[in-house]
C-alpha cells in the first residue's frame, strides 16, 4: 500500500509517497512550484534533484521544476499580444533572454491525494490572478504526479484560460534523469524528430535540420546536447529510452494538437544526467507563434509525459 507523509523541508513542507513493499518513492515540495524532489525505484534515484531547501530557492539549473506559461528560452523577455507589449525579467544572464515562464517558486496547493496497492497520485494547483505586468492573464494550473507499482511514472499538466480574452500560453517540464554515475555510460534513443536551428543567443532561426544520430540505440560517450527538437506530431506519442547496464527507462510525452510536439534536450556540463525537457511550443513560441496556444476564455491544455523502467 503507498503511503504519504509531510515533513518540514525548511520554510516549506515536502510531500513524499512511498511503498514499502517495493521500495518506490518519490517527493514534492508544492510551497516552491511543486518541483520534484526524486524518483526512487528498483533502488534507484531516478532524477537529479535538489537535496536541500536552500539548494530547492536557488533553483540552479532548474530542476524538475514545471515551466508555466512558457517553457525554455522567450528573446529578451518581450512579446506582443493583442497589440500590447510585454515584457518578462530577464533571468538568463547568458543569452539575456528570460527562460521558464515563472511558476517555478510560486505557492501551490495539495488539491487531491489518492494511495492504493497498485498507484499512487498527488494534484496540486494554483489559481493566478494576473498580478504581474509582464502577463496579465489570469489562469488555473495544475499538476498530476502519478507513481505506479509497475515501476511507471506520469506527470500531467492541466491549464484553464480564467480571463475573459484569449492568452497565449505554453506548458514544459524539466526532469533531469540519472541512471548511472555518468552519462557517458549510457545508451540513448531518440524519436524521429528534426533539430531545430539556434542562433548565438539560443533562438530559432527559422531552420531545422534532419537528425538521425541516435535514430537506434547507442552510447552517448562524450556527447554534449542543449538542443530542441521539433517531433512528429502524427504518432500521437514520441519515446525516448536511456539504457544503462542495469536498467532501461523509456521516457515518452504526448504528442499531437495541444500536446508535447517538442522536447528539448540538455547534458548537464557534470555529465550526472541528462534532462529530456516536454514542451507544448517551440523556444521563443510567444514570438515566432510555433505550437503556441492561444486559449479561449475558459478553455484548457492539456499534455501528459512519463515513463516506465525496467531491467537492461
Amino acid at each position: 500500500m503507498y503511503q504519504l507523509e509531510k515533513t518540514p523541508f525548511g520554510d516549506f513542507v515536502k510531500y513524499r509517497i512511498w511503498n514499502e513493499k517495493n521500495g518506490q518513492t518519490f517527493s514534492i515540495v508544492p510551497g516552491h512550484g511543486s518541483c520534484l524532489l526524486n524518483i526512487e525505484m528498483d533502488g534507484r534515484s531516478l532524477v537529479d534533484g535538489f537535496k536541500t531547501p536552500a539548494e530547492v530557492v536557488a533553483n540552479r539549473w532548474m530542476k524538475n521544476t514545471l515551466l508555466v506559461p512558457f517553457p525554455n528560452r522567450l528573446r529578451t523577455g518581450t512579446y506582443h499580444w493583442e497589440d500590447k507589449t510585454y515584457r518578462f525579467y530577464l533571468n538568463d544572464s547568458i543569452t539575456q533572454n528570460a527562460i521558464h515562464g515563472f511558476l517555478m517558486d510560486k505557492k501551490m496547493e495539495v488539491t487531491q491525494t489518492g494511495l492504493t496497492q497498485e498507484h499512487a497520485t498527488i494534484s496540486c494547483s494554483i489559481d493566478y490572478e494576473g498580478s504581474l505586468e509582464s502577463y496579465p492573464f489570469p489562469f488555473f494550473f495544475e499538476v498530476t504526479y502519478l507513481i505506479k507499482a509497475s515501476n511507471a511514472f506520469e506527470v500531467e499538466l492541466s491549464f484553464q484560460n480564467k480571463g475573459t480574452a484569449a492568452i497565449p500560453v505554453g506548458l514544459g517540464w524539466h526532469p533531469y534523469f540519472q541512471l548511472i554515475e555518468s552519462i557517458d555510460e549510457l545508451k540513448l534513443q531518440m524519436p524521429s524528430s528534426q533539430m531545430v536551428g539556434l542562433d548565438e543567443f539560443m533562438i530559432p532561426t527559422g531552420k531545422r535540420y534532419d537528425y538521425d544520430e541516435f535514430d537506434s540505440l547507442k552510447p552517448m560517450k562524450a556527447t554534449i546536447l542543449d538542443n530542441c527538437f521539433a517531433l512528429n506530431e502524427d504518432e500521437g506519442r514520441a519515446s525516448f529510452v536511456l539504457q544503462s547496464p542495469k536498467h532501461t527507462l523509456k521516457y515518452w510525452q504526448e504528442t499531437g494538437a495541444g500536446k508535447f510536439n517538442f522536447a528539448q534536450v540538455f547534458t548537464h556540463p557534470d555529465r550526472t544526467s541528462i534532462a529530456i525537457e516536454p514542451m507544448t511550443c517551440n523556444v521563443n513560441a510567444f514570438n515566432n507563434g510555433e505550437g503556441l496556444s492561444s486559449l479561449e476564455p475558459g478553455e484548457w491544455l492539456k499534455a501528459k509525459c512519463g515513463f516506465e523502467l525496467t531491467s537492461s
